[in-house]
């Protein structure tokens, strides 16, 4: 069958359009193929209707024409307009391309593009600012509730409820959590514009640093806890939740954590601008800096307290204990007349016997060859007279020698300690009654009744005088482990105070935990320095107890002559407070202690004792002795030892004080270096070990030169000179800068 006549004319003409087609560019010939076998498709499917029916024909023939119009019109139009425009093109192309590099187009298109981005930005940024305000209210009121909950969570510590406050702290962080939540989750574009803006960092740092404060104290109320499971007992350290170790441990684990979170919470404090705050706020940002660092830096302290006191306390350590007398003076803090040998185990105390050091000394078989003065109470040495030296670790290593000598083991530790450390705990934890000795002990008797009944009490076994300080020492651990909470910062302060007060002093053959010690001036040791220094060392040498009735004051006169020169006068005046009777008598051999080197240029007040070693005595020599004898001079005419001892020199001499009396003793000495026309002049006064608090009266004369810079006040500053009054209950260091005029 043939198709109509009409549209076998279209099919004609549409092919020769193809037809045409095909003689141009690539895309034309694809397009007459697809109107090929558009047509040759729907003229098939037309011949098939049209064989159906004549009407059916007519109609489908007519519908699938309109169908084929408007498939193929479309593409065949596009193709038209593409081709004329690219002839069109083709030709303006280079003079449209010349437009674009002259000024007048370059400016124009400029000033649309800023218009536009000012247009589009202005209104984004207005939209941006509401946005902003309404997050700036809503943070920062979740940042007073937060503030408020850690306020809470402060009075709950301060009221011993530590339940309370673990609670405070943790709604604390959950607030200061969902304020960081409200700035990360304020649209993209806000972040990323408002992250540019001071405000925000800001806002970041100091939420972040809530947060991390906030879950810190969630952390302390979790370490108060562990350090609540440790408690004083009979035996030393006991810990509820587990062994010492693990628990200490433990401990060690939360500190760090803690210390860490503070840490970081201080760096990002420092790095806010306090000037990018609101001026209300401002008080309050440089009150939380302030309390953060003092945070910090009691934290680091605790921290490193906390450090030592696992050194000293986990593993097996021998720790020989040393009960010194300090109403007997020595320079090492006290006559040695008890002593305690612990073993212990990760802080518990394993075995402690605590014995009289004359068990010991009884079995000391070598004759040693004491220092010259000790001869006024011996002509051998013992462990009882083993602290000799000024420098603890000196005197330590000297008693740990005589301990093993005498049969002890070699300890890993010795501390020394005078009776004001158990009279301060006694005055925290009340009297402590001791039948078995017919005596109740208290803080102001403790002395006196330790001291009769050692000497005096029948109840004693003859070879355990000291048997009263062994009974004593547990019953007093006890007490103390049964104190109210209120009581243990009380505890910690005293332990303190006798540390800081050179009343009880550490020795450590681990030389690592030496250095921790010597950190926090624990040690007793004589501090090197290359300016001044003066230190006033008694030793009692007349078995009497009497130095704690002795009230000694020292005036120290400092001169820089106009050469830079210096001189020190150094007067000390002792005045023996008990009535006279026949052994109140104070018999004490001082030295005094100045820069190395430093040359003696008079001595009054002194009494004069010759001492010689026994002719018929066969002495085996002390290396130390040596050298102290080696290096010290005797004046002929006042009996003044000068000698080196530690590093530096010292003048050395007897000064007898009958009961009632008072005495000065007065020395001058040259100091072995000159200030230049600009220098420094500090002074180093170091306060013996075990001895009561001296007042120093220092005066400084310093004509024709001017203070730059001190590091001390004084309310006694004249052109010349300046005038200082101190307790001398710790070491001292005064420094300052002068120049000449």
């Amino acid at each position: 069958m043939k198709p109509p006549k009409k549209i076998k004319f279209y099919i004609y003409h549409q092919s020769f359009l193809t037809i045409r087609a095909r003689g141009k560019s690539r895309p034309a010939r694809a397009i007459a193929k697809a109107s090929d076998f558009a047509f040759g498709f729907f003229y098939k499917i037309g011949l098939g209707i049209l064989a159906a029916g004549r009407f059916v024909k007519k109609a489908s023939a007519a519908f699938f024409f309109a169908v084929g119009g408007m498939v193929i019109a479309p593409p065949v139009k596009a193709y038209r307009a593409l081709a004329k425009d690219f002839k069109s093109t083709k030709k303006t192309l280079p003079r449209r391309l010349k437009l674009l590099w002259q000024p007048q187009f370059g400016r124009s298109l400029l000033i649309f593009l800023i218009v536009s981005v000012l247009g589009y930005g202005g209104i984004a940024s207005l939209h941006l600012i509401a946005r902003g305000l309404d997050l700036k209210n809503n943070v920062m009121q979740t940042a007073a509730l937060g503030n408020t909950y850690l306020s809470e969570a402060k009075d709950a510590l301060s009221a011993q409820d530590f339940s309370a406050a673990d609670n405070r702290f943790a709604l604390a962080y959950k607030t200061f959590q969902q304020g960081q939540q409200q700035l990360d989750s304020s649209g993209q574009l806000l972040n990323r514009l408002t992250s540019l803006l001071p405000q925000k960092q800001t806002a970041n740092g100091l939420l972040e640093a809530a947060e991390l404060v906030s879950s810190s104290g969630q952390d302390f109320v979790s370490l108060e806890s562990q350090l609540k499971s440790l408690h004083i007992s009979q035996s030393g350290l006991s810990s509820d939740s587990g062994p010492n170790g693990q628990a200490l441990r433990g401990i060690s684990s939360g500190i760090t954590q803690i210390s860490a979170k503070i840490d970081r919470a201080n760096g990002l404090v420092n790095g806010i601008n306090a000037n990018s705050l609101p001026a209300a706020n401002r008080a309050s940002f440089v009150d939380l800096k302030n309390k953060l660092q003092i945070a910090q830096f009691s934290l680091d302290n605790f921290t490193s307290v906390f450090n030592l006191a696992q050194s000293l306390l986990l593993g097996d350590k021998t720790v020989l204990v040393l009960f010194e007398n300090n109403n007997e003076l020595r320079a090492g803090g006290g006559f040695i007349g008890t002593y305690g040998d612990l073993k212990i185990h990760d802080g518990q105390i394993s075995k402690m016997a605590v014995s009289s050091i004359y068990d010991l000394d009884n079995q000391l078989l070598q004759v040693i060859q004491p220092p010259t003065p000790l001869l006024k109470i011996n002509s051998r040495w013992y462990m009882r007279d083993a602290n000799w030296f000024a420098d603890f670790p000196g005197s330590a290593r000297k008693v740990s020698n005589f301990y093993e000598m005498e049969g002890g083991n070699t300890p890993d530790a010795v501390i020394a300690m005078t009776p004001n450390l158990i009279i301060d705990l006694l005055k925290i934890t009340g009297p402590i009654p001791l039948p078995k000795y017919d005596v109740t002990l208290t803080s102001d008797n403790f002395v006196e009744e330790t001291q009769a009944v050692t000497t005096m009490s029948d109840a004693l076994p003859t070879n355990s005088p000291k048997q009263i300080l062994a009974d004593l020492v547990p019953i007093l651990l006890q007490k103390i482990s049964q104190s109210s909470s209120a009581d243990f910062p009380q505890i910690v302060q005293a332990l303190q105070n006798n540390l800081n007060n050179k009343q009880i002093v550490l020795y450590s053959r681990d030389s690592d935990l030496q250095t921790e010690l010597s950190a926090f001036h624990w040690t007793g040791e004589v501090s090197g320095t290359d300016r001044d220094y003066t230190s006033v060392v008694s030793s009692n040498l007349g078995a009497t107890k009497t130095d704690l009735d002795v009230d000694q004051k020292i005036a120290i006169t400092t001169t820089v002559l106009d050469d830079g020169s210096i001189t020190d006068e150094v007067d000390i005046t002792r005045a023996n407070k008990l009535p006279v009777l026949p052994d109140t008598f104070n018999n004490s051999f001082l030295r005094v202690y100045a820069p190395l080197g430093s040359r003696l240029i008079s001595n009054t007040g002194f009494d004069y004792l010759p001492l010689e070693y026994p002719r018929d005595q066969k002495y085996q020599i002390d290396s130390d002795v040596l050298n102290w004898e080696k290096n010290a001079v005797k004046d002929v005419v006042t009996g003044t030892y000068i000698g080196q001892e530690s590093g530096k020199t010292f003048f050395g001499n007897w000064l007898n004080l009958n009961g009632g009396e008072t005495r000065t003793v007065k020395l001058v000495y040259q100091l072995p270096f000159k200030l230049s026309d600009v220098d420094r002049y500090s002074l180093l006064l170091q306060k013996q070990i075990g001895s009561a608090n001296s007042s120093v009266n220092w005066t400084f004369n310093f004509p024709g030169r001017q203070i730059a810079w001190k590091n001390f006040d004084t309310p006694n500053l004249g052109t010349d000179s300046l005038n200082s009054d101190i307790i001398l209950d710790k070491d001292y260091f005064l420094g300052l800068v002068m120049s000449k005029r």
